[in-house]
């Protein structure tokens, strides 16, 4: 192939755990592979001209110029290191063109470059990454909201919760749980360290591909929506708590009134 003609590198990314053990999965890959390790946090290891590995802490993976096969391979390497294996494993595609020329991206599907290097491969991966991570939490956040606005749906037309306590309890530790997640496994909202390192072009690009792909409006409406789900389900526990302090006010009416009556039996 001439170097005038483009070189294409297919990324592909999986949000395929909760987290990565990134100590045990650089012994697996290194020892696998005999790669070279280009960086530690998160992993990338390089075992070919434009064949890299990325592992990263909050469970995704991005594989650079693998085949399916060979991803599948990679995949199962990774099943050791993986922890809480998602049931769902989000997915996305992105492709790398090798140009004397450099391109910003015009869109989420392809970015034009000098070379595939570290500090590129790094960009990518970060963005590529934390898309299907976001992804995978958009699925998640919209499938539970659906189901409480049914809870609510109830309780505008009927006056009364259909769910029990400890369901809608499990509904705020959800929304307690991907706050969580979100602010401190992915930090989505915060700039990687090859941003500081990697100079202004390397700046500029990961500035680029962040707005393409839209990861800050993403996660910003990923937060309203949890954010809904725990305020909406404290207010129908609050519901639920004073419409069990009301019926237990009713059994002690009853009781006291029964005790009354057997009283008054008693003398007759």
């Amino acid at each position: 192939m001439t170097r005038a003609s483009k070189e294409r590198i297919i990324v592909k990314a999986y949000d395929y755990a909760s987290e990565f053990d990134l100590k045990k999965a650089r012994g697996i890959v290194l020892s696998r592979t005999s790669g070279k390790l280009l960086d530690d946090n998160p992993l990338l290891v390089q075992i070919g001209s434009q064949k890299m590995i990325m592992v990263f802490d909050y469970g995704a993976v991005v594989l650079f110029d693998h085949s399916d096969e060979e991803i599948g391979e990679v995949l199962t390497l990774l099943d050791s290191c993986a922890l809480r294996k998602n049931r769902r494993i989000s997915q996305d595609e992105f492709m790398l063109h090798l140009s004397p020329r450099m391109k910003m991206p015009e869109g989420t599907d392809e970015l034009t470059v000098r070379e595939l290097n570290r500090d590129i491969a790094l960009v990518v991966g970060v963005v590529l990454s934390r898309s299907v991570s976001v992804e995978y939490y958009e699925s998640l956040v919209a499938n539970a909201l659906a189901t409480f606005e049914l809870t609510i749906s109830e309780l505008a037309t009927r006056g009364w919760m259909p769910k029990g306590r400890r369901e809608l309890t499990k509904q705020v530790g959800f929304a307690l749980s991907v706050e969580h997640e979100l602010a401190y496994n992915i930090s989505v909202l915060d700039d990687p360290d090859i941003v500081w390192d990697g100079g202004a072009k390397i700046e500029a690009l990961y500035a680029s591909l962040k707005r393409e792909f839209d990861l800050v409006d993403r996660i910003r409406l990923i937060q309203q929506k949890v954010s809904i789900i725990s305020r909406s389900s404290t207010f129908v526990l609050g519901r639920l708590e004073a419409q069990r302090s009301n019926m237990l006010e009713w059994i002690i009416i009853l009781l006291i009134l029964s005790e009354i009556i057997l009283a008054l039996v008693g003398t007759l």
